[in-house]
Order: structure tokens, then sequence, then C-alpha cells
């Protein structure tokens, strides 16, 4: 019997050069012999990121500031990656939450889906394997697709997108020190495609598994793939793989989706379910994380300091924090927490921490991060329907996720006001009529905004804010900004502006050095 090849010489060395001394002691052992479906499926639940891009992220985004009476602390890596994402610097650490970390993060789930699907070739992609393969590619795919998006320049749907990518790993290396080039941008989207597509043929199914929100499951599969075309720009695939999630509203004549439409049924199963989780915040926290929480289709278990983030020198103001009254004109349901040691420091309550020790006196922090929810498949839906001008389709589709985010009052728990809070295109237009006049859209013309009537700008406008408020502190807003060339300004502690400009070539994460040592072109500074 053939055994498995050891790990990436590639992911390997950027380990051990950045201080990674237990990377063997938790990849599967070299002399594991891949006789079984078992022990592959085994190999394939390594294949996901074990690190998250949230703790970067969200100090890069728009709302954030400086913590009143909070001095910058020495000795705390959390802290220096949370000054440096804040005002846009290359990282000093690589430590954990780390771009580094990331990187290499999602190098190490790449190489452990390499060892899984070459060992099914070499099995003759067998039939009874054609689960494994399907999850492996999701996994290949998954975290390039992160990566590009991170660490290269932003694809442009019809633009060239020539500029240099990521190297995309599709084979698990057997020589030192191999050629590693950096494909450009549209290559790497085209690998991504190729693998994507082919795992849709065949997706896991959730039977597949013990425990589905830990896996690649068909569901989770077609929202990755929607928010793939999403990027690209091919927004009918977008509808097309959303509508296998999520069911297609109708709406009566000048009111609203019936709150038995088959949406939202579906939404109701399947959203993040604050209005019935309460204000207790470890109750919440449970909840959210929760394997079995219909909401979690991708749930990673990850080594983070994110919920350590909290108590950092650049935070989320109550300012930033959706709370209050919404679009709709109803309270939105989220609790949030204001940390009384650090002045003006507000979280939504999401992530709980736990600690794994290693020894009887140490070990690591650990956060179950959702890399894919539910609530995407429609938020994704809604913005291909706005790039396809299918106004009516996205204000049903808002009116449905809206219905999940609105009280009628303060109370989490307040009902939803079928006359008061249902969206049209004249209360959209009206809730955005300032902004619609001189917005970040047209002045930087991401997607030809430029170009678009007013409507149109009013319901992205609406989206883009949806989005922003759904996954505060996940880190998804990065991304948006990056995709609608999104302007972030933020103040120092002597109330001076910082801003980043769409063309600022910081917008794009650096190469990890040590890759760079080995032949990688960083990126532009």
């Amino acid at each position: 019997m053939k055994k498995m090849k050891t790990v990436s010489l590639f992911i390997l060395f950027l380990l051990v050069f950045s201080g990674c001394d237990t990377f063997l002691d938790t990849v599967p052992d070299n002399r594991t012999e891949l006789d079984t479906a078992d022990k592959i499926s085994q190999l394939i639940t390594s294949a996901y990121p074990k690190s998250n891009y949230a703790l970067v992220a969200n100090a890069m985004v728009d709302g954030m500031v400086p913590a009143k009476g909070l001095s910058p602390r020495a000795g705390y890596s959390y802290y220096d990656i949370n000054e440096d994402a804040y005002y846009w610097r290359d990282p000093r650490s690589t430590s954990t939450g780390s771009p580094d970390d990331f990187w290499t993060s999602c190098y190490t789930a790449i190489a452990t889906a390499n060892h899984a699907l070459a060992e099914i070739e070499r099995q003759g992609n067998p039939k009874e394997l054609s689960s494994q393969r399907s999850e492996a590619l999701l996994c290949r795919a998954f975290a390039h697709f992160l990566l590009v998006n991170l660490f290269a320049k932003t694809y442009e749907p019809g633009g060239a997108n020539d500029a240099p990518g990521i190297p995309y790993a599709d084979k698990p290396e057997t020589v030192v020190l191999a050629n590693y080039t950096r494909q450009s941008v549209a290559e790497v989207y085209a690998r991504i495609e190729d693998d994507l597509e082919t795992a849709l043929q065949n997706p896991p199914l959730e039977a597949t598994f013990k425990v589905p929100a830990y896996h690649f499951t068909a569901k989770a599969a077609h929202v990755f793939a929607s928010r793939f075309y999403l990027y690209k720009g091919e927004y009918q695939k977008v509808i097309e793989h959303t509508t296998q999630v999520v069911p297609t509203p109708t709406r009566a004549p000048g009111g609203n989706v019936a709150l038995t439409d088959a949406a939202n049924v579906w939404a109701t199963g399947n959203f993040a379910s604050y209005k019935t989780w309460g204000t207790v915040s470890d109750e919440i926290r449970q909840a959210f994380r929760a394997a079995e929480g219909k909401h979690n289709f991708l749930l990673t278990e990850t080594y983070s300091n994110l919920n350590r983030s909290w108590t950092c020198q650049y935070v989320t103001p109550s300012s930033s924090i959706p709370s209050g009254v919404n679009i709709t004109g109803g309270y939105w349901p989220f609790r949030s927490v204001y940390n009384t040691s650090y002045s003006d420091a507000y979280f939504q309550v999401k992530f709980s921490e736990y600690f794994f020790y290693t020894t009887t006196d140490s070990g690591l922090p650990m956060i179950m991060f959702p890399f894919i929810r539910a609530e995407e498949a429609l938020l994704n839906r809604i913005e291909a329907e706005i790039h396809l001008d299918m106004f009516d389709a996205a204000i049903n589709d808002l009116n449905v996720y809206y219905r999940q985010r609105a009280g009628a009052t303060t109370t989490v728990s307040s009902a939803y006001n079928e006359t008061t809070m249902v969206l049209s295109q004249t209360k959209i237009n009206n809730y955005y009529r300032t902004a619609v006049a001189d917005t970040y859209l047209k002045t930087y013309n991401a997607f030809g905004a430029a170009s678009w009537n007013d409507d149109k700008i009013a319901l992205m406008l609406t989206l883009l804010d949806t989005r922003k408020a759904e996954y505060i502190h996940e880190g998804y807003r990065w991304f948006d900004i990056l995709r609608y060339k999104i302007p972030v300004n933020h103040l120092d502690r002597d109330n001076q502006l910082h801003t980043l400009l769409p063309d600022d070539l910081r917008r794009v994460w650096q190469i990890p050095e040590t890759a760079i040592g080995f032949g990688l072109e960083p990126n532009p500074r």
C-alpha cells in the first residue's frame, strides 16, 4: 500500500521559520497509510484553515477609533497586530491572527487537501470516494479564494486581472526548494473555478458527516459558489447557486412577502436567531458558535486571539455598532456590550474563547469561526439582483432579511411590524437621499456605479450597510471595502486624519517575508 507523502515542503519551511514548532505534531503522520475511506475522510478534516482573518480585517475597516484613555501595551502580539492593521502597516508580528499566520494556515489546509486528492487519484477516483474528492476540492478552492482576495489585487469583473496573484498549489510537493511563482489573479480565479465546478458535480451531502457544520456540505458549497461568482461578476450564476439554498420569495402587489412564504419560512429556520436567543451574553455566544445551529453552514475551529481584541487600543465605538433603529424604522435585535475598562469600546456578542491546554499551564486560545453563514446566501442574491437591475426581486429579498432583523421596540425579541417596517423603493430612496447625492460609489466608480440611477445606488448602499451590520466583527466588511472601492478614514490619538483611498497599495496584504525569501514577488509598497 502506498504511504502518504510528507507534507508540502513549501509550507513546512514557512512554519519552521515562523516559529511553529508543533506543526509536525498536528498534521497527519507521514507514516499513515491512507488505505480506507475513513482515513481519507479523517485527513480532510485538517483541510480547513485553523486561523481566521478577522483580527486584522476588523481593525482595517471604517468606523474604528482609538480607545479613549488607553495607552498602547507592550508584550502582547495581538496589540501590535491591532495597531499595525489600524494604520494599514505591514505587520510586525507573525503571531496568531496575523496575515502571515493566516497565509500559513491556508496553505497548510491546501497541502492536506492535496494529499487526500493525490491518494484518491492514485486509487483511480473510485465512486465510493467521490464525496471525499469533492470536499477536498472545495477546501483547496476556498483557501486559495481567501488568499487571493487578501494578498493580491482585487479581481475586477471585465478587467485584465493580470496583477500577481498567489501560487495555486495543486500537488503535494516532493522536492526541496521547488520554484514557486505567483500566477496572475485571473489565472488563480480560473483554477478556483475549475476545482469548484468539479466539486459541484457531486457535492458532499449533509448525511455524509456526523457534524455537517464542520464540513463543506452541498449548501455550503453553493453559498461559496455564489460568493465566488459575485466577486467574478457573473450575477446570474450567483442567483442560480443561492436559489439552490434559499427559495425565491413572492410579494403581493404593493404589499410584503407573506410570513408563510417559503423564503420567510427558510429564513426563520436558518438565520442566526437573535430574537429568540435573548440578552444573556454567554447564552448568545453558545448559540452563535453551536455546530447544530442552522445558521452555521461552515464552522471551523481556529487558533485565534479574536475574543481578546475587544481590549485592544483601536476599537469599535458605539456609533459603529448596529443598534437602535435601522432602515425599516424597526430596531436591530443584536446584543452589544460596552467594555467598561476601555472607554467607548463596544463589541457585539458573538464569539467566545475556549482555552485548549497543551501543558498543565499553557495552551492555545481557540475560537469557533463561521466562514460561511446562512445569511450570506440571501445577501449575495440581493447584491446580484441589484447588479442585474432586478430591483423588485432585491426588495423582496431585503424584506425577507429584515423580518428577522427588525423589531418594534428596543426589546430584542420584539415583533416585526407588517405595516410600518416593509421596505419599498421609495422608503429606501428617502433613507439614502443625502448619501446618494455624494457617495463613494459615484466618486470611485466601482462596477461602473457613476452611471447608475438613484434607485440602484440607494439599493446597493442598503445592501452594503446591511452586510456591514450583519457581519460586524467577522472581518467580512474588509472584502466589501476592497470590491466597492470604499475609502477608509481613521483618526490617530492626536486627532489627525489618516485615509486609505481605493488606489492605495496598502489595501493588499503583504506576502510573508518567509515566502518572499523562497522567491515569491512581494506586493508593491
